[in-house]
């Protein structure tokens, strides 16, 4: 049994993976043993926005409130923020994305998070794996409809 929901269109397959919480600004976010919350953007985020040449997350220590800024991506075709999914402090960067921004495209699930934060109270107002699916779907085809003139 597959670790993804996953949904085809055109040429490519985008993954929604199983067992995370989702906002609907296109952030996944896990809950940690220690009682953080891992979060990074989604397979769909990624792919939409193309190849990533620059990432940032907001310094450790930056207190972030669900919706408000918690970093940002650039690619060759857009300048991306990234929504922090809950309000918290950050409490750890992942280092990677300085040097290997690139990261993000191919692991967005894994290697490729942005950062971890201590939530202030509970995970919110999160979709489920199943429900950010369904809504990813439509987004899907939306951007179909544009890219071919429909």
């Amino acid at each position: 049994m597959s670790e993804y929901y996953e949904a085809i269109a055109d040429k490519f397959v985008f993954k929604v993976k199983k067992g995370l919480l989702y906002s609907r600004e296109e952030v996944w976010a896990k809950s940690e043993a220690d009682g953080g919350v891992r979060v990074g953007v989604t397979d769909f985020a990624q792919r939409r926005g193309g190849d990533i040449i620059f990432a940032e997350a907001q310094p450790t220590g930056t207190k972030v409130v669900s919706g408000g800024l918690l970093g940002s991506y650039e690619t060759v075709k857009v300048v991306q923020d990234i929504l922090s999914p809950i309000d918290g402090q950050i409490i750890e960067v992942n280092q990677t994305i300085d040097s290997k921004p690139e990261v993000i495209n191919r692991d967005p699930y894994g290697e490729g998070w942005i950062a971890i934060i201590k939530p202030a109270s509970g995970l919110g107002v999160l979709l489920s794996a199943e429900e950010y699916f369904e809504l990813m779907k439509v987004r899907v085809a939306e951007e179909l409809k544009k890219i071919k003139g429909l």
